[in-house]
């Protein structure tokens, strides 16, 4: 007779790091209504340099001030995501909590996705096709794309905000030294937090880089709502034709960023042009 297998503790896990939830202002509100809709806010954005009035106020042929019409807001939509498992483990007790902790696994690289390209069907993504290009869309030197996009975000932000690479780049960032730990984050040269997102990639209009090359992205401060975890009673998951359990979690989540959004194509280190 075959010895049977001995039962054990899974190994030790760490928590997925220097993702969105490391660079952006997450908020579990207490009040879930948000998440039927979504949300809006006021982003406080700068416009560099301020304009300035060179002659005298008494000066009667003086230039005339000009100022924004009316006060700008940021819309965020709802993404919604489950993860879970059916079994016909109904002896388990655990098998809810297990639910729950596959989202908790999933949750940050699969916002990180679903922001990046829009499948989410979320109005706000970085590679839409309005988003703004840097250098003319020529592929620059890591070095120099990280300087425009940080440059970019003090212009129309003012504070830090964010700068986004695949993470498969973390390797080229640490190498040319455009990345350094601040707490709990990586943040480029001047301290914007680098978000290494789980991504294809994609540039703005879903177009996929060329090979030796990739997208960054710039954006302003970044927030991520989330709701509780809605997980079903045992009594309702289990169907009991089958004696299967349905055991899924699932979470709300809006995303967005104020002031700004911009791109630059990037040629890698180490790659020929």
């Amino acid at each position: 007779m075959a010895q049977p297998l001995v039962y054990v503790e899974g190994p030790a896990t760490t928590p997925y790091k220097f993702g969105l939830f490391s660079a952006a202002a997450v908020v579990d509100p207490a009040d879930q209504r948000e998440f039927q809709a979504g949300v809006e806010w006021e982003p406080h954005c700068v416009d560099a340099p301020a304009p300035t009035n060179v002659p005298a106020a008494s000066e009667a042929n003086r230039v005339t001030m000009a100022l924004p019409d009316g006060v700008p807001g940021v819309q965020a939509g709802v993404i919604r995501l489950y993860a879970g498992l059916t079994g016909r483990l109904t002896a388990r007790p655990d098998l809810l909590e297990r639910g729950q902790r596959a989202l908790g696994a999933v949750e940050q690289q699969s916002l990180e996705h679903y922001v990046w390209t829009g499948e989410a069907g979320n109005a706000a993504y970085l590679a839409d096709a309005d988003t703004e290009v840097l250098a003319a869309g020529a592929a620059v030197p890591l070095e120099e794309a990280v300087g425009r996009l940080e440059a970019h975000i003090a212009d129309r932000a003012g504070v830090l905000g964010a700068v986004w690479a695949p993470r498969w780049t973390a390797g080229w960032f640490a190498e040319k030294g455009q990345a350094r730990i601040e707490g709990p984050r990586l943040v480029a040269p001047l301290g914007d937090p680098i978000v290494f997102a789980q991504t294809t990639g994609v540039g703005p209009g879903g177009v996929a880089p060329a090979a030796g090359e990739a997208w960054l992205y710039a954006t302003g401060p970044v927030m991520v709502r989330r709701s509780a975890v809605y997980l079903p009673k045992l009594a309702e998951a289990l169907d009991r034709k089958d004696n299967e359990v349905f055991a899924v979690a699932e979470r709300f989540y809006t995303v967005g960023w104020s002031c700004t959004v911009a791109a630059v194509k990037v040629k890698l280190p180490g790659v020929p042009a």
